[in-house]
């Protein structure tokens, strides 16, 4: 079975799916369920550990895959946890786009229920509000400001397209910028494999050209934050250090610390065994029960490239 990350230019150019989060119960019995191990050192840790640690960064990175409803309880726990620590940074969302700034700020604990409403959260395809709410609520409860992480529809179709973009936009975010060698040929392969060879290559630059788009926006918006440091929810993909927001953030001040939130996979019981426990890409791997056993490349099968 093949088991690929998610990336953002897969939401741009096939659309919104409107996927509600399921229950994530499969392999619950796995050996590495529940797990927490830093990659680093390639032990596994206490939770404690990884907060005491997360207590001193600047730039919190938690990594999850969207339609997992495991990862965002557990994202509420490192953000409730850091604001019970005195910490004020600013919470950043990755599926927020600037339009909706105004209301995540304006957001309470008595109005949260109705934030995914105010956000279009379901309509423009994320998973249930539900799931992500616990997220909202430890920041409120906890007095953390909330930002909106994405780029605009418009941005990004732009950028999908090999538009230019405006040179106020391109000169801060210097999103452009070469990657290390090898870098951009490996995520061009990742996002080959993982939209299983159905798409053409014309395709999969603007996919890249949208990956990197929102990959410096990202860290942008982490940036312009104004809080004490800021804490990322987002896509996995979108926390590899050595290509994602956190080499944008490189050089900016302040360590960034990444988390990835993992669905275990049958057969494969040891850490190694998992592309994200390497420390050139994440800091820190949990281990969490799998939503489901659906082969991904199901959705390409007899349908022709566009």
């Amino acid at each position: 079975m093949r088991h690929f990350p998610a990336l953002a230019g897969l939401l741009v150019l096939l659309g919104a799916a409107g996927a509600l989060a399921a229950p994530a119960e499969l392999h619950a019995d796995h050996p590495l369920n529940g797990s927490l191990w830093d990659s680093r050192s390639g032990r596994q840790v206490a939770e404690e550990a990884f907060l005491a640690e997360a207590a001193t960064a600047r730039w919190v990175l938690l990594g999850e895959k969207h339609d997992n409803a495991v990862h965002h309880a557990l994202q509420a726990r490192v953000v409730g946890a850091l604001g019970r620590a005195g910490r004020r940074p600013a919470v950043v969302w990755e599926m927020a786009e600037p339009e909706q700034a105004e209301a995540l700020q304006e957001a309470t604990l008595e109005t949260v229920d109705s934030l995914g409403a105010a956000l279009d959260w379901e309509a423009r395809g994320w998973p249930a509000w539900s799931e992500y709410q616990p997220i909202a609520e430890q920041a409120l409860t906890y007095g953390l400001p909330m930002r909106p992480g994405k780029p605009s529809t418009a941005l990004v179709r732009s950028a999908s397209r090999g538009e230019p973009l405006p040179a106020e936009v391109a000169g801060r975010l210097e999103w452009s910028r070469p990657y290390p060698e090898g870098t951009e040929a490996a995520l061009l392969e990742e996002l080959a494999d993982s939209h299983c060879g159905a798409l053409p290559e014309a395709a999969l630059e603007a996919m890249l050209r949208v990956q990197r788009l929102w990959d410096a926006w990202i860290a942008g918006s982490m940036l312009g934050a104004e809080a004490e440091g800021a804490i990322l929810i987002a896509g996995s993909g979108h926390v590899r250090k050595d290509r994602a927001v956190p080499w944008h953030l490189r050089g900016a001040g302040g360590e960034s610390l990444t988390l990835a939130l993992v669905e275990v996979v049958a057969g494969r019981e040891a850490p190694a065994d998992y592309p994200a426990f390497d420390p050139q890409r994440f800091d820190f791997v949990w281990f969490t029960p799998r939503v489901d056993e659906k082969d991904p490349c199901e959705a390409f099968r007899d349908k022709p490239a566009k």
